[in-house]
């Protein structure tokens, strides 16, 4: 029992420090990616497909609310014919732990005039890499939709 006891003392000293780090998330760091989050969705056409070639990693993976998955070349060639109304991202929560950061929030999107709306829970996985944040996943949830 005294060996069990031990053990479990030296991992709480162990895993102290890495649970203390992983919940700082610096003010800079949230300012920065909420930035990029309203960015994301505000973007249309041309620029938007020139700012998601920098924004997605290579290797970005998107698991859409329909459960389809879609690469960054799928989000590219979507963001280039995309004729969504109006995006709002509201909820936003960002967690980041060390080189990565994990962030949540509601996307109310408003088709082209006023044809439905739907409400978007999701998660966006963004990495820093060579001192700038890249989305390396994504995933959205249907919470709710309608027709007017």
């Amino acid at each position: 029992m005294r060996v069990f006891i031990s053990c479990i003392c030296i991992l709480l000293f162990i895993c102290k420090p890495a649970l203390a780090y992983a919940a700082m998330s610096s003010p800079s760091t949230i300012q920065t990616l909420t930035r990029l989050e309203h960015e994301w969705v505000a973007m249309h056409a041309p620029r938007h497909v020139q700012f998601l070639r920098t924004l997605l990693a290579a290797n970005f993976v998107d698991v859409s609310y329909k459960g389809r998955l879609r690469t960054k070349q799928d989000m590219l060639a979507n963001a280039a014919t995309s004729s969504l109304g109006s995006q709002t991202l509201s909820d936003l929560r960002v967690r980041q732990f060390g080189n990565t950061a994990v962030i949540t929030g509601l996307n109310t999107v408003i088709g082209k005039q006023h044809a439905w709306l739907a409400r978007l829970r999701f998660t966006d996985v963004f990495v820093r890499r060579a001192g700038a944040w890249q989305a390396v996943s994504a995933q959205e949830t249907l919470e709710s939709s309608r027709r007017p």
